[in-house]
């Protein structure tokens, strides 16, 4: 009887012990590894995955012609250069801050931080890193003081935050402009004693202007009936201008032109002279940009009417190119195609040569 209760009290024993290593057998053969933890990459150079929502915001506003985003990409190669020159005073630095002037724009400033994160800390030679804390406000209380401080405000905390960055200095960046021209000044100081080592400043063409008042003086010769008598008039103008982007602008113009036939018969002459006005608009393209964008050869497009019932007013196709010499002085030539005649006094066309200024 006891042999038999002890062969009964070792059975859930034994079930129990079949179970554990059934069940926990195939618990680890079932179950998955853990995938091998990824290693941190440091928060303080700038992501591949950050990288693309700025380069695209970039693209976006290069795409609607931003003027100052135009002038940072065009010293931007520069740039680069200058600052890989930094590589023979220190292997390694960390960004501490990005100031602006007051004239740039706060959409500006946003892309540019970016942008110069995302160009500057890939440099082949120069470790360049993002020292985020630094831009960082910090508060401390010191007795009955509270100390706010933000940036690399002392000799500790500047060693000791190149120390966790593992970098031997700092670089101050400041954008800012100066007469149409954007200014990146670079201030590089080494950690430990926070001596500047590099200092370098970076100016870009001057950049055009975004709108202007044209005023011009001409003499416009008009062709009038068969056999075909040449009449001229004096012409001045004015017409004002808006940039599209870096090299379309538009344009609205007004003109009145004299009579100026003193020379031709009575019967050369139009009943009622050559005298009126015209109005146009026209849209223009710079092929060709010298000086430092302080001249330009420009075409011009555009559709306008002349008013002046002796010629009966007719309206015309506008083409021409204009020349702008010191940013201010231009030349320009200009050919009107009349799109309506009469039989009674035809004018195919109208052309004129004229000096201009702009304000």
């Amino acid at each position: 009887m006891t042999s038999t209760l002890l062969h009964f009290s070792k059975l859930p024993l034994a079930v129990l012990t079949l179970s554990l290593v059934l069940f926990g057998t195939v618990g680890c053969s079932s179950s998955d590894p853990e995938p091998p933890e990824e290693p941190r990459r440091s928060s303080k150079r700038i992501s591949e995955k950050q990288a693309e929502p700025e380069e695209a915001e970039v693209q976006e506003l290069q795409y609607w012609g931003d003027p100052h985003l135009t002038l940072l990409e065009q010293i931007m190669p520069q740039l680069k250069q200058e600052t890989e020159g930094l590589f023979n005073k220190a292997n390694s630095v960390a960004i501490s801050s990005i100031s602006y002037g007051d004239k740039l724009p706060n959409h500006f400033r946003k892309v540019a931080t970016a942008r110069l994160h995302q160009v500057l800390t890939r440099l082949p030679k120069l470790k360049v890193s993002v020292c985020e804390a630094c831009s960082q406000i910090r508060t401390q209380i010191s007795g009955s003081f509270l100390k706010i401080t933000r940036g690399v405000a002392d000799d500790e905390y500047r060693r000791e935050t190149a120390q966790q960055l593992n970098v031997e200095g700092f670089v101050d960046i400041a954008l800012f402009m100066s007469d149409r021209q954007l200014s990146v000044s670079l201030n590089a100081y080494e950690a430990q004693k926070g001596e500047i080592i590099y200092s370098r400043i970076v100016t870009s063409e001057p950049m055009k202007r975004e709108e202007y008042l044209h005023v011009y003086l001409g003499k416009m010769t008009l062709p009038i009936n068969e056999p075909t008598v040449i009449h001229q008039s004096l012409l001045l103008g004015a017409e004002r201008v808006v940039r599209l982007n870096q090299d379309w602008t538009s344009g609205i113009s007004a003109a009145f032109f004299s009579d100026d036939n003193s020379k031709l018969t009575a019967s050369e002459k139009v009943s009622g002279g050559t005298s009126g006005g015209m109005v146009d608009g026209v849209v223009g393209y710079d092929v060709v940009g010298f000086g430092s964008n302080r001249g330009a050869v420009t075409l011009n497009l555009g559709l306008g009417m002349m008013i002046a019932t002796s010629i009966n007013s007719p309206p015309y196709l506008k083409t021409g190119v204009a020349v702008t010499v010191a940013e201010q002085l231009t030349l320009g030539y200009n050919y009107l195609l009349m799109l309506t005649s009469t039989s009674s006094l035809k004018l195919p066309s109208a052309s004129y040569f004229a000096v201009g200024w702009k304000f």
